[in-house]
Formats: structure tokens, sequence, C-alpha cells
């Protein structure tokens, strides 16, 4: 089949790379995007031929991302419907997802949808673009995105668009009309999302593993929770059998909200300290009063959200690091995250690197956000749990 569109040359070689499913091309691997506008189809070429169908984007560093690996490929309206019934096809099997009713339906390049983000809490979806071209090439299409969730079993009632995830603007109603308060289940705890105000989509569904494995450590320890949000680590700490619990965020709202969440998962709301403060503060205060915790969480927001910022993360990781271990006990547990695609699981350990300390588990974002093998950039999410002696 012949296409008309544009098609934009590869300088760098880079056939293998896109063959074996890695979908970013950088701006400095592309002829200049003459006539190109964000969002518009076109068909990646080299000194070869015809490489891939991709979205071109002129003005982000990442200038195009591969939607098909056939260069032919249409990427129209019925194309859309297929992927999405795809990856909500994976999440309905997902077995690690029984008990949940706060799921991933979409995530991105991994599904083979790069730029759109879609969560499910209940039966209302959230709905979240990655810049300009994909918000530009998703919107045109969600009617059908749609539809291919809901030809996987997928049931919607609600539909939020939050839209472009840099402009964070507040988001309408494509749907139905999304409650102020929804209320999901993980596992035997309950939380209660925002997701026309709250973090990312409302909620941090890309801990839920993690978290399950802090609640089944947990058991007659006392736990601290620092950035802690709505209290995700802390209530399932408290419901493996933790005999006290302190969460600390700088948020005064998120901090209002795990008394509800505790309330909702039937959790003793006087054995949970909340404080709402800055985390080096309390470190600071917690050290001098000689306070120790037998299981330490540290779940810091992105410290690195480029490469440049790379530097001044890594002094506040340490910082982090340092801090958390004068006030975890001896024989304990100490827990350390990072959701930045700028710091890898080797600075984490290099930072962590002490006798006291015996990596205990290596973790990534739960199932529902999966990562290609040759998209390392993917694999954003890293939890370390290590014995401290």
């Amino acid at each position: 089949m012949s296409l008309t569109r544009a098609r934009w040359r590869v300088t760098k070689p880079l056939r293998d790379r896109i063959a074996e499913g890695h979908p970013w091309i950088y701006d400095r691997a592309l002829e200049s995007p003459r006539g190109l506008n964000a969002g518009d189809v076109v068909t990646l070429i080299d000194e070869r031929g015809p490489l891939a169908t991709a979205l071109a984007d002129p003005e982000s560093p990442i200038r195009a991302r591969v939607l098909d690996r056939d260069p032919d490929a249409i990427c129209d309206g019925a194309w859309a419907r297929d992927r999405a019934e795809r990856a909500a096809s994976w999440r309905v099997r997902d077995p690690l997802l029984v008990g949940c009713t706060g799921r991933r339906l979409i995530h991105g390049e991994a599904d083979g949808c790069p730029g759109l983000v879609i969560d499910q809490y209940a039966d209302t979806a959230v709905v979240v673009y990655d810049g300009p071209a994909a918000t530009t090439f998703w919107h045109a299409r969600l009617a059908d995105v749609l539809k291919g969730l809901e030809r996987a079993g997928v049931v919607l009632a609600d539909v939020w668009l939050r839209g472009d995830r840099k402009l964070r603007a507040g988001g309408e109603a494509v749907r139905g009309n999304p409650p102020a308060e929804i209320v999901i289940a993980e596992d035997d705890a309950r939380f209660a999302v925002d997701v026309r105000h709250g973090q990312k989509t409302g909620f941090f569904l890309d801990q839920r593993d993690n978290r399950r494995s802090i609640r089944r450590h947990a058991a007659g320890l006392s736990v601290l929770n620092v950035f802690c949000y709505t209290g995700g680590f802390s209530l399932h700490a408290a419901i493996g059998g933790a005999t006290r619990v302190t969460s600390i965020d700088l948020a005064a709202p998120a901090i209002a909200a795990i008394e509800r969440n505790l309330i909702l998962s039937k959790l003793a709301v006087e054995a949970h300290e909340r404080i709402a403060i800055d985390a080096f503060e309390f470190f600071d205060q917690a050290i001098a009063q000689r306070r120790k915790w037998d299981l330490v969480i540290v779940d810091p927001p992105s410290f690195a959200p480029s490469e440049k910022a790379r530097p001044a993360a890594l002094k506040a990781y340490r910082r982090l690091v340092d801090a958390a271990l004068e006030v975890t006990e001896p024989g304990g547990y100490f827990a350390l995250a990072s959701c930045s695609s700028h710091i890898t699981e080797a600075d984490l350990l290099t930072i962590a690197a002490r006798p006291l300390l015996r990596l205990r588990l290596l973790a990534g974002a739960a199932s529902d956000h999966p990562v290609l093998p040759a998209f390392s950039e993917g694999a954003y999410l890293k939890f370390l749990l290590f014995d401290v002696g």
C-alpha cells in the first residue's frame, strides 16, 4: 500500500535497536524536522529504506516515538482499538491484580501505545498524555481506545481526562461525572483516591507489589514511612501486624487522607502517628531525640527529572540514606525507592554500600507497569529492601 505521509530520515545506525523494540528516537539521531508538527504520523527511513511508523514530536528531545515497527502501518482508530484491547486483556487475566480495583490498563510504550497512560479506579478511567504529540495523536483516537478497553472486558462508567501530564491542568470529564472520592481495594487495604487532583492519576499504583512486600515484613515491628503520600506503605504495614506506624509527608492534605484510609481499612487510627513535615527536618528531630524504628521506608519524589539534575539528586539520596540508617534499629530493615529513570539501581546500591547493609530484595514496578527488555528507560521505579546489621 502506498502512503503519502512524510518520511523522516534516521541519521544513526538504529535499525537493529528499533527492530528489538526500543521505541524512542532522540533529536541527535534524526534529520531536521522540516514541516513536521507535533502529533504527525511519519515513516522513519535510513540508508537501507523504511524502518517503522512513528509519532513526530519536533520540539522534544525525544523527536519520534515508534508506533509500529511496520513502516506501512495505518495507525488509525481501529489500530488504536486493537492496541488498547490487547493491553487491557493482559490486566484482566493478571493473577497479581486479583483483589485490586485500582490498576493500570495502558502503560505507554510498554503496551505499544507511546505517550498514553490509562489507569482504572473502580469503574472510572483516568487518561494522561505525555506531551503535545501524544495529546494530538491519542485524543483523536480516544473513543476507539475506550472501545478497545471495553472489548477486553473492562467496565467503565466514567472517564476523566487529566490531559498533558506536563501541563498539570485540572482536567475534564469525557464520560459521566467521576465522583470526588473513589474508594479502591488493594488486597485488604482500602484507599480513597482523588482522580481529579491527586498526584499522578490519583494514586501510586506502581508500588503495589512493593507495598505487599512491606506487609509481609512488618509483623511485630515499629515502622516509619517517609514521603508517605496517602499512606500506601503505612496501611500495608499495619495490616501486616506492625505494632506502631509513623507516617511523614510535607503535604498536609496527604497526611489528613491517611486517617480516612485507616478508617476505610478498619485499622486503629490511634496506633498511627501522622506528621506533616519536611523529611530532612523530621530526620534531624528524630536523630536528636534518638528515636528509632524497626523498619524504615524512604520513597521520595523524583529528585532527577532530567540528566542535568543527577548530581544534586545523588547528594539528596545520600543524605536520606545516612539519616534513615541513623533511625533504623540494628537488626531491622531499610527500604529505599526511586521513581526517576535517571537514577539507576547501580546508583542506589553505590549510595547504600556500607558493611551494615545486606540487600534482601531488589524490585521494580507492579505487574501492570511492564518494561520492554530493549527499553531500559522504561524501568523507572526501583525498590531496594535491606537487612540492617
